[in-house]
């Protein structure tokens, strides 16, 4: 408190004439840098809710991440087990496909043994036929040869008895 008033007393027409426009122009760049703080805060304020914002997207993105990795590697484990099944089963039936080539091939060799033997055996029934056609023409002239005898050895005891 100043009881004794040291201060000499303000001149005030001194003051509005020489130090109030400075202390305007010092208010106005106060007010001015006032201002762009408070837009750097309300930029700070935006800045960080931003962030809020981005760092709750990124985890939702990698718990999305997370999941489609899960599904990703659970149907891979079922696209290999089906792989190797098919595998498998490709196999088998190479397996079978190479004994169904032997056994067709050992049906073919019979068949064609068959054929062969049919074959011969036609030829030889062929020729036996050609024999026995031959020995009944030959049967059947010794036949008439022997009608013919036995014809005239009756005419003969048919003779003598008479």
């Amino acid at each position: 408190m100043n009881i004794v008033n040291d201060n000499p007393g303000v001149d005030y027409l001194a003051y509005f004439t020489t130090q109030m426009p400075k202390d305007l122009a010092q208010m106005a760049a106060l007010r001015d840098e006032l201002a762009k703080r408070q837009g750097a805060m309300s930029a700070v304020e935006a800045a960080v809710a931003d962030r809020a914002a981005a760092s709750a997207a990124l985890e939702s993105a990698k718990a999305e991440a997370k999941d489609l990795l899960a599904d990703a590697k659970e149907k891979n484990a079922a696209v290999t087990a089906k792989g190797k099944e098919l595998d498998a089963q490709e196999k088998a039936f190479a397996a079978r496909c190479a004994d169904m080539e032997v056994a067709l091939q050992a049906k073919a060799d019979a068949v064609a043994e068959r054929e062969r033997r049919v074959s011969s055996n036609e030829t030889s029934q062929a020729t036996l036929k050609d024999k026995l056609e031959e020995r009944a023409a030959q049967l059947d002239a010794d036949r008439a040869v022997l009608d013919s005898r036995v014809k005239a050895f009756q005419d003969k005891v048919a003779a003598l008895s008479v």
